[in-house]
């Protein structure tokens, strides 16, 4: 082998030996670097560690591990069933922004028109009488319930309210401190007027209504009595 190649061969022994020197002093220089960072943080993690020492055990650890494993069918399931609850709420999410602002409207609109006062006014009188009355008696005053019910049924009559509401506005257009007494004559004289003659027309009308009721009163005691035997 000549000079020449000999020395070629040592020039690029001596290239690698100083490429690997600088090497080694670059990884040297790191490990000085990173060393008080990895003592900083050796000493920053124990003393976290330290503070869950009481809550956290390596068997616990363990045991969870065990539990996911032998849970993971079940994990499966439920995260399929997390993709249909994420999907209905991707569909219904765009109804709810329009359904929503609506519903809140429409409730504010009972509130303002004192619905909900009214409710809960209703809730505390029923509150009252669960407090007067006992279940019993409630559950006992159930046919008055319904035979009120069916009278206000009654009451739609345009005719029955017509009555009821001129009745109660003549008696509230009557004044008693301004009656004087009446003899016979004075009852003659006074039935001269136009509405007193209209007045004794329609108590002789109401006289004949009230005449019949005595001929229904078999036919309720006969419907009580059919109800009673059949209960």
């Amino acid at each position: 082998m000549s000079n020449e190649a000999i020395m070629e061969r040592l020039d690029r022994i001596e290239e690698n030996i100083a490429f690997l020197t600088e090497k080694a002093r670059s990884a040297q220089e790191l490990k000085e670097d990173l060393t008080p960072i990895a003592h900083d943080a050796f000493k920053i993690m124990m003393k976290e560690f330290g503070q869950i020492e009481h809550g956290f055990q390596l068997e616990d650890l363990i045991a969870f591990i065990k539990r996911a494993m032998l849970s993971v069918k079940d994990m499966t399931y439920a995260l399929e069933k997390l993709e249909d609850i994420i999907a209905l709420w991707q569909t219904i999410e765009p109804l709810l922004q329009h359904s929503v602002p609506q519903l809140i409207s429409f409730l504010d609109g009972l509130e303002q028109k004192g619905v909900f006062d009214t409710y809960r006014a209703m809730i505390e009188i029923r509150a009252k009488v669960a407090e007067t009355y006992g279940v019993e008696n409630i559950r006992n005053m159930g046919d008055s319930f319904v035979f009120l019910v069916g009278m206000l049924e009654k009451l739609s009559d345009p005719k029955v309210r017509m009555m009821i509401e001129g009745a109660a506005n003549a008696f509230s257009e009557l004044d008693l401190t301004q009656v004087k007494p009446t003899g016979p004559l004075g009852l003659v004289g006074g039935m001269a007027s136009k509405d007193a003659k209209r007045g004794l027309g329609i108590m002789l009308e109401m006289t004949k209504t009230l005449g019949k009721i005595g001929l229904d009163v078999p036919k309720v005691d006969e419907v009580a009595e059919a109800k009673a035997k059949a209960e």
